[in-house]
């Protein structure tokens, strides 16, 4: 058992330093070089684990996959003929995982994504069959919220945009709010995602954190006490927004349908609120980072309602209107950034 701990330890160090070194190569290389990797065994899945923001793809197809997959993984058949729009819809800066059974389609899924201009790809050498200490869960695919780019807002993008000179008090109490606002739904899907281990909270979590880090840069931009600084977890300075949290992850534990529904509301809240604090700025930097927030609201919200649907629930808006609501969800996903 000792040994066992120990190889579990040694995989996950080996795993982190490999990202930390593919991340050294991207920085002095001018982050323009693409990442390509051909990594086998317990060495895939750490450096999976340890890769923000990355998805794992199963090219294989959905019969195979229902029988055992790698946990986490999205399912994109290889050998369906809508294959190579599957791919084309994926965000190509985002890291993926390629594996299949034996390497065969994961080796020519990552030959038509280099291809296609995706730039960073790691590939199970061998595939399951050559791995086969690797575990495997069973089950159907469900539908997964794919990371966009809009989702990694950066603090020095936020920045680079002309600053007001002075904030109103509505501009500033705005701002105060969003910045809870964001880490009330990080929060909620954390706490909702290791409850369930559904892999569509955990991804909407980190983008969450970086609109957090986004909203961040703005309070300390101009000053402004930050409301989060040193609370954990389900801990807020708005006794609102507490009571908010504990409420909502109540009601997230009653079923998965809930806590699909805890995620609705909260996307469905963040839209109202930046819908009415745009119409009240009209600082640039303010505006750049609440309309990137409200579109990864808006795919947020449509990807907790498909979920929602597919498992047999229902949801209906409680803060933005019915009309409002419909357009959204008639819509398809919104691509890159504003």
């Amino acid at each position: 058992m000792k040994k066992s701990k120990e190889n579990n330890m040694l995989y996950k160090v080996a795993g982190a330093l490999l990202v930390a070194i593919v991340a050294l190569y991207s920085l002095l290389s001018g982050g323009t070089s693409s990442t390509l990797a051909l990594v086998s065994g317990t060495e895939f899945t750490s450096t999976y684990t340890n890769t923000r923001g990355a998805l794992l793809l199963d090219v294989r197809t959905k019969e195979e996959y229902t029988e055992g997959h790698l946990e986490g993984a999205i399912n994109i058949d290889f050998h369906d003929p809508a294959f190579s729009s599957h791919l084309q819809q994926l965000d190509k800066t985002v890291p993926y995982f390629v594996y299949c059974r034996s390497g065969n389609r994961s080796g020519q899924t990552v030959s038509l994504m280099k291809k296609s201009g995706f730039t960073s790809i790691y590939e199970l050498k061998g595939g399951l069959v050559g791995n086969t200490q690797l575990p495997l869960v069973t089950g159907a695919p469900t539908d997964e919220y794919v990371i966009d780019a809009s989702d990694f807002l950066k603090v020095n993008e936020v920045l680079s945009a002309p600053k007001t000179s002075s904030l109103t008090e509505k501009e500033k109490q705005g701002l105060i709010l969003m910045r809870e606002e964001e880490k009330l739904a990080h929060d909620v899907y954390t706490t909702l995602g290791a409850l369930y281990g559904a892999r569509i909270f955990s991804n909407i979590a980190q983008s969450e954190q970086t609109h957090m880090d986004a909203v961040g840069g703005l309070i300390s931009r101009y000053e402004l006490v930050d409301p989060i600084s040193g609370k954990g977890v389900g801990e807020f300075s708005s006794k609102e927004l507490q009571g908010l949290y504990t409420k909502l992850v109540d009601q997230g534990k009653k079923s998965l349908v809930d806590a699909l529904i805890v995620g609705a509301t909260i996307e469905d809240l963040d839209i109202a609120d930046l819908d009415r604090l745009m119409k009240e700025t009209k600082s640039q930097d303010i505006l750049t980072v609440y309309s990137n927030l409200e579109k990864g609201s808006r795919n947020h919200l449509r990807a907790f309602v498909k979920d929602i649907t597919n498992n047999g629930g229902v949801y209906n808006p409680s803060y933005i209107s019915r009309e409002m609501y419909n357009t959204i969800i008639a819509s398809p996903q919104e691509r890159g950034r504003i």
